[in-house]
């Protein structure tokens, strides 16, 4: 999932400039690259933020024998469609996704207790 979040953008510019600049780079180059890639970038980051606390809650959850594969699954559901919301600017949806995904990682850690 992350990779594809890294790589849409790229994709998504690469047919109009090729060159192998990072996207921060075109989208400060370019004004006319259309604004959802811009989302596309920004979404990314986002998932940079909480991804380090699901990875941890994740690997101590198999170290220490607790079964949290329900709120990662329903973590990672919450992330894909939080991504599309933002995109597609679907504004309370993408606030509903992105609490969702953040209560998935508290309970995802609570769980370890």
């Amino acid at each position: 999932m992350y990779l594809i979040h890294l790589g849409l953008p790229k994709v998504m510019t690469f047919k109009n400039h090729r060159d192998f600049s990072p996207i921060q780079v075109r989208l400060a180059r370019d004004p006319n690259i259309p604004g959802y890639v811009s989302r596309m970038h920004s979404a990314t980051k986002n998932l940079q933020e909480s991804l380090p606390i699901f990875f941890a809650c994740a690997v101590l959850s198999i170290v220490m024998d607790v079964d949290s594969s329900s709120y990662g699954l329903a973590w990672i559901i919450l992330r894909i469609i939080y991504y599309f919301c933002y995109v597609y600017k679907l504004n309370p949806y993408r606030t509903i996704a992105w609490l969702g995904s953040v209560i998935c990682l508290a309970l995802m850690a609570l769980n370890l207790l």
